[in-house]
């Protein structure tokens, strides 16, 4: 019993040795790169085309990351209400630095907004590095 207790201890240490030699997170990030994703209360409706946005903040330790092309940020719904129309992104701006303001509306002119939660899928992939985030978008009924 003892002995096992003594192997269990010595592997705890030698993970953790190693941790700190290497210099690893707990949750290490693409490149160092950090996106976190939001949106703001849609102005859509179910049933109508309008714009709703969701808004990815990009950093590193270095700090906001600037000047990411809106080619390198890709939009997908990974989960929407039943009968949901899909989505495009229309255009992305960087109103604040670090922070992009991706614009959504429904893919097609004949598709419409459906009442309830949809989960997007935000990629980032270019030249400082890769990485996903998720925003939960609510459209009124």
């Amino acid at each position: 019993m003892a002995r096992g207790l003594l192997y269990a201890l010595a592997a705890i240490i030698a993970v953790a040795a190693a941790a700190i030699v290497t210099g690893s997170r707990a949750a290490p990030t693409t490149q160092g790169l950090i996106l976190q994703a939001t949106s703001t209360p849609a102005a859509a409706v179910a049933g109508s085309r309008s714009e709703v946005y969701i808004f990815v903040s990009i950093y590193n330790e270095a700090g906001p990351v600037r000047g990411i092309a809106a080619g390198s940020l890709s939009v997908a719904v990974v989960g929407a209400p039943a009968g949901a129309d899909p989505v495009k992104k229309t255009s992305v701006t960087e109103p604040v630095t670090g922070v992009y303001k991706i614009a959504l509306t429904p893919e097609l002119s004949s598709h419409r907004w459906s009442s309830g939660t949809y989960v997007i899928s935000i990629t980032l992939t270019s030249a400082n590095g890769s990485g996903v985030a998720l925003a939960k978008l609510e459209i009124g009924s």
